[in-house]
């Protein structure tokens, strides 16, 4: 069931993974992710504070661009996973946490790079 919930967001990661000239794609079972490695994320460096994105999860899809970090795959998948403990609504509760808290002090970042054990890198993230 969450993982139709989360089919909208899914979807539009599909696109976005479309539009950042994918290279290749892997499929996981657990959790459910389907993940593209892409060459750009030029549509997204525009906005203010993302031009260093190396990866992002948008419903049960995983972007890698070409500079990732060691467990920067890893990290995302507990994105993955926070779309599916709240369904439907995660994106707009993780946008809150950011302009509330701030990207560093956002809970969902906190338990990602917890996780993941990888570090905030200023300047390359």
């Amino acid at each position: 069931m969450r993982f139709l919930l989360n089919f909208p967001w899914s979807v539009l990661g599909v696109l976005f993974a479309i539009i950042s000239f994918p290279k290749n794609l892997i499929f996981l079972k657990s959790p459910k992710a389907i993940i593209f490695n892409v060459k750009s994320f030029w549509w997204y460096k525009w906005l203010p504070g993302m031009k260093w994105a190396r990866a992002m999860a948008i419903g049960n899809i995983v972007l890698l661009g070409e500079k990732i970090l060691d467990k920067d795959l890893e990290h995302e998948l507990v994105h993955v996973e926070q779309f599916e403990r709240e369904p439907l609504i995660h994106p707009f509760l993780y946008q809150y946490q950011n302009l509330v808290y701030g990207y560093k002090e956002n809970k969902y970042e906190k338990e990602a790079y917890s996780k993941a054990g990888n570090l905030y890198v200023s300047g390359i993230k």
